[in-house]
């Protein structure tokens, strides 16, 4: 990548919020209120809370080690075995997470658009994904800052919209089943939540690094306040327990809305919702790809870009026999490795970092 590449403040944030919010929008929602039922909003609260403070870790580190993402500084710290051994588990989680929102895309498509043969839905997506991958950090960030706001604005539309149908009888009581729900709930929003560890791979690429906590908070903030405001919403219109088997409540949510000319909403909100996610997965396919490029030794990330997307595209397909098996997957298994990524090495890299004295003592 060329050293000139960088990125604004303003696009670090809506790049965050895009990551943030794609993936859990479209089908976290379900899996989260089968769970915690209709105390599922206060677990986004509390995952919000534990990610702001583990913002300010990234934060820190970001600064800490100067032009270096945590690929980079975990071979700082560790040295050049233990470090990309270390190193190498970050690209390899976000490609995990590729696979699964390119799962998540393809079944949003499918149920809605049904005449579409899978292999048309999976070859348009790879060929996105790898083209705009390939364009560069900054071609990515331009298009995340004009998707942004029209994602955001598209979702105050639909809430906004879906208020006549909501009954609050739906929401109460509150804590009924006790706190233990809604905070183990918090652990399983905060893995996806959490994917903005991204922040990493943005903070030596913004012309503002000192600015990386206030983007991701910024970012954090709308992002938990949509899921927030969606998953109230959901349990108003359906009830914690239908709302608790939907695949893509926020579809089902668009489908029961029907004021006046309005009686298709749900499909300008999947061309939103699906577009929100293809820039996820170039984002996520871009961090891949340089974290990988630098752990090898590469001078560019872009050859790295297609295999990776096409590995991608692979294990969307053929990692699960049905969406059931994913979600699943994304309950029981998905969490515990994305704790570990997101939070476990970072503070081991964290305390590393203090015990060795590497990085810098003071941020310029």
């Amino acid at each position: 990548m060329s050293n000139k590449e960088k990125i604004s403040t303003n696009q670090f944030v809506w790049m965050l919020f895009g990551i943030i919010t794609s993936f859990t929008v479209l089908q976290i929602p379900g899996i989260l209120i089968l769970h915690a039922g209709r105390d599922a909003w206060l677990s986004v609260i509390v995952a919000w809370f534990l990610d702001v403070l583990l913002a300010l870790v990234y934060a820190y580190m970001g600064l800490r080690f100067p032009g270096q993402n945590f690929v980079q500084y975990s071979m700082t710290i560790l040295g050049k075995l233990g470090g990309r051994i270390v190193g190498f588990i970050f690209p390899l989680y976000f490609l995990m997470v590729t696979a699964l929102l390119m799962r998540a895309i393809s079944t949003l498509i499918e149920t809605n658009l049904s005449d579409m043969p899978k292999l048309v839905i999976y070859s348009m997506g790879c060929i996105t994904i790898a083209y705009t991958a390939r364009k560069g950090i900054e071609i990515i960030a331009r298009v995340c800052e004009i998707l942004g706001p029209i994602y955001l604005i598209s979702l105050f539309i639909l809430f906004f919209m879906a208020i006549p149908i909501i009954k609050i009888d739906r929401v109460k009581p509150f804590l009924m089943e006790g706190s233990y729900p809604f905070l183990s709930g918090s652990i399983l929003i905060l893995s996806f939540i959490g994917i903005c560890i991204m922040m990493a791979m943005y903070i030596p690429v913004c012309n503002h690094p000192e600015n990386g906590f206030k983007a991701k908070f910024i970012a954090v903030t709308m992002g938990a306040t949509m899921i927030t405001t969606l998953i109230f919403l959901v349990i108003g219109a359906f009830g914690a327990e239908q709302a608790g088997s939907m695949v893509n409540p926020g579809a089902s949510l668009a489908r029961e809305i029907q004021v006046g000319i309005f009686e298709r909403l749900e499909s300008v909100w999947l061309i939103v919702a699906v577009g929100a996610g293809i820039m996820t997965c170039v984002n996520l396919i871009w961090a891949f790809s340089m974290g990988a490029s630098q752990i090898i030794g590469l001078n560019s990330y872009k050859p790295l870009v297609l295999p990776a997307t096409l590995i991608a595209t692979v294990l969307s397909i053929i990692s699960f026999d049905s969406n059931i098996e994913m979600l699943n997957f994304v309950f029981y298994v998905y969490t515990i490795i994305a704790v570990f990524v997101q939070t476990g090495l970072e503070m081991f890299l964290f305390a590393m970092a203090f015990i060795l004295k590497k990085g810098a003592k003071k941020s310029s």
